[in-house]
């Protein structure tokens, strides 16, 4: 099999922005294929989300195809809500290695500032059940609330802990220039600020915003030939799970368990020929900070009930046994849902290349993407030995 690289990458710094998808699309295809060192006319796969209901372009890959003179062998807009630029990722890291593309684009883009909030919480209730749970109004902070007051009263965690993960994440996100929030908080700021949905508070919650990433995959053989200067990051293992369960509609588990997230790493990680503890770094699509904890539970890292904790005894920060979320992962870098996966992919190479203001010598590193209330993961483990 052939091996898959992501030869070249570019992001957006999350906000806001004026200008339309397409632009912002456009800007990020052309320094990532800058970035690796190839030319247009090499790309021969184009893979992204579906943008969301409310972007004004339709048929959004064949408009790019177009506008950019691309003759694509393998095309594809996936739609999987969070999970789907991770699953666009995985298919073209499988058709690279399996030989049916050699210059593969995946790309994302998103703008949540021009969605009014009627239209968002009538898309919200479209993914509930219609039938049972729409009816009775639920929101995502309302869900994600249930299953933070489950996992405190399954395993006795202290509030403050789980309020750490969110300084952990500003103060990450304080270095990462692209990071939509540039200032740390303190737990006493986290708990103080306003109440979304008991127990959540305004700044446990994601900032939606608007982000572009994109990122070129190729084999090993064609990166090596190029006249880029950047690092060529292998993509070492891909995996992914979808257990029975719909938003609040899990079957057999706990609201504080993720069975996805166990079940898609051990998939990447067996791909990868590697286990948990030959991770340097994880960046997690947790866009809550009780879902990272439970997260870093899911993978072994920490006894179950035991995240919270140990992210308020450092052992998660950058100079922990476990760096989690070194970009400022969703509470600090803001989550552009569509883009999130690719921003966990991006940061997890610059680490690898060296370029996180504040982690180093990372060699190997494991991504997430979700959708729902974990109800679907894809996995990624990127660098390991070359």
């Amino acid at each position: 099999m052939t091996a898959a690289v992501v030869a070249g990458l570019a992001t957006l710094p999350n906000g806001t922005y004026e200008v339309p998808e397409r632009d912002l699309a456009g800007r990020v295809l052309l320094e990532a294929v800058e970035d690796a060192g190839v030319a247009l006319a090499d790309v021969d796969g184009l893979y992204l989300p579906k943008p969301r209901p409310w972007t004004p372009q339709g048929f959004f890959s064949t408009l790019l195809g177009n506008q950019f003179g691309l003759e694509i062998d393998e095309g594809t807009e996936i739609y999987t809500g969070g999970t789907s630029s991770g699953r666009a990722f995985h298919a073209a890291v499988r058709d690279v290695r399996a030989g049916t593309v050699e210059c593969a684009v995946v790309l994302a883009v998103e703008r949540n500032s021009v969605i009014e909030t009627d239209d968002y919480l009538e898309y919200v209730l479209s993914i509930f059940d219609r039938e049972f749970q729409s009816p009775a109004g639920p929101t995502i902070p309302g869900l994600y609330a249930m299953s933070m007051q489950r996992y405190r009263h399954e395993h006795d965690v202290e509030r403050e802990d789980i309020a750490s993960v969110v300084v952990k994440n500003r103060r990450n996100a304080a270095e990462n220039p692209e990071a939509l929030f540039d200032e740390p908080v303190t737990v006493e700021a986290v708990l103080d600020s306003r109440p979304v949905a008991d127990p959540l508070r305004l700044y446990e919650c994601p900032a939606p915003c608007d982000g572009a990433a994109a990122l070129v995959v190729t084999t090993a053989d064609a990166a090596s030939e190029t006249e880029s200067e950047t690092e060529a990051v292998r993509v070492r293992g891909v995996g992914s799970h979808e257990p029975p369960s719909h938003l609040l509609g899990g079957r057999d588990e706990s609201l504080a368990a993720f069975p996805a997230v166990s079940a898609a790493a051990e998939r990447a990680l067996a791909d990868a020929d590697r286990d948990v503890d030959d991770l340097d770094a994880l960046e997690p699509y947790a866009p809550f900070p009780h879902t990272e904890a439970i997260l870093t539970e899911a993978l072994g890292l920490f006894d179950r009930g035991d995240g919270a904790a140990a992210c308020a005894r450092g052992e998660t920060a950058p100079d922990g046994s476990i760096p989690v979320s070194p970009s400022g992962g969703c509470l600090g870098r803001g989550h552009p849902a569509m883009v999130t996966p690719l921003l966990n992919h991006a940061a997890a190479v610059r680490q690898r290349r060296g370029e996180s203001p504040v982690v180093d010598d990372v060699r190997t590193v494991l991504t997430t993407s979700e959708h729902g209330h974990i109800d679907g993961v894809t996995a990624t483990v990127f660098g390991g030995e070359n």
